[in-house]
């Protein structure tokens, strides 16, 4: 696991208040960290992604941010996450988002020979995105697909165990996809496990990602908005915002 001593003070003060940590690395740190925690022997590693929406659930949530809080790497997602940083005096040092980092990682997995699962989305998007990554990263084993919805998990677990995969990715959306993989994990034989969100509709076209200058600029999520209004309005315009708003307050206006 992550040797979590070594992180500054301004970074713990930003723990405690929110009840939720990140390991603020880099993104080739990350992907360092988590090859190390793929060659460790006998172990198992979980690993996600927190963004502001995450911290939010995190707090009405108490399971959840307990698995948050225990997970072998924990990466931070967005301007949300770097704006509250910044808040409590602190610097994000990269957006290690699960949609940038997951095709880095699948390059190495690729050079390294480890095998890939991937578990989650609609009906037939999980087999769309194995295909386009298939013809994208020479190299890369991609074991198996399943969509993320049954209604039996030891039938889906097996079929994972029985393809040999060393990395299994979910895509169930939070906290659905974390609480998935914390409750299976000891019936789970993958080396890591992955929380993805929306990854396979995007690898798969399913969903368009934002142009690369959107991205650059933090405004994926004012694309997001404008592709999905029904299912996502309520989560980027009352929720973040409302809780954006309370930790400027807590931070700044709020007596002690």
């Amino acid at each position: 696991m992550l040797n979590r001593n070594n992180i500054d003070t301004v970074y713990i003060k930003f723990m405690s208040a929110l009840h939720v940590r990140y390991d603020n690395l880099s993104m080739a740190a990350a992907l360092e960290q988590t090859i190390y925690l793929m060659e460790k022997q006998n172990s198992k590693a979980n690993l996600f992604f927190v963004n502001i929406d995450c911290i939010y659930k995190a707090l009405h949530d108490e399971e959840y941010c307990t698995i948050l809080n225990t997970a072998d790497l924990l990466l931070p997602d967005g301007i949300g996450v770097k704006m509250i940083t910044m808040i409590y005096g602190g610097r994000m040092r990269e957006n290690c988002n699960g949609s940038e980092f997951s095709p880095l990682l699948m390059s190495i997995a690729a050079k390294k020979n480890y095998k890939l699962f991937f578990l989650g989305g609609r009906e037939g998007v999980a087999e769309k995105a194995a295909k386009q990554v298939l013809m994208n990263i020479q190299g890369i084993q991609i074991t198996g697909t399943h969509s993320g919805y049954f209604d039996n998990d030891q039938k889906v677990i097996k079929k994972i165990n029985d393809s040999g995969a060393d990395i299994l990715l979910v895509a169930m959306g939070v906290p659905l996809q974390e609480k998935w993989i914390y409750h299976n994990r000891k019936d789970l034989n993958p080396k890591l496990c992955i929380g993805v969100g929306a990854l396979f509709d995007f690898l798969s076209g399913r969903i368009r990602r934002a142009p690369k200058i959107l991205r650059t600029l933090h405004l994926e999520w004012c694309w997001r908005l404008a592709i999905e209004p029904k299912r996502l309005w309520k989560r980027y315009l009352i929720d973040d915002m409302k809780f954006m708003g309370s930790v400027f307050i807590q931070k700044y206006i709020k007596k002690p």
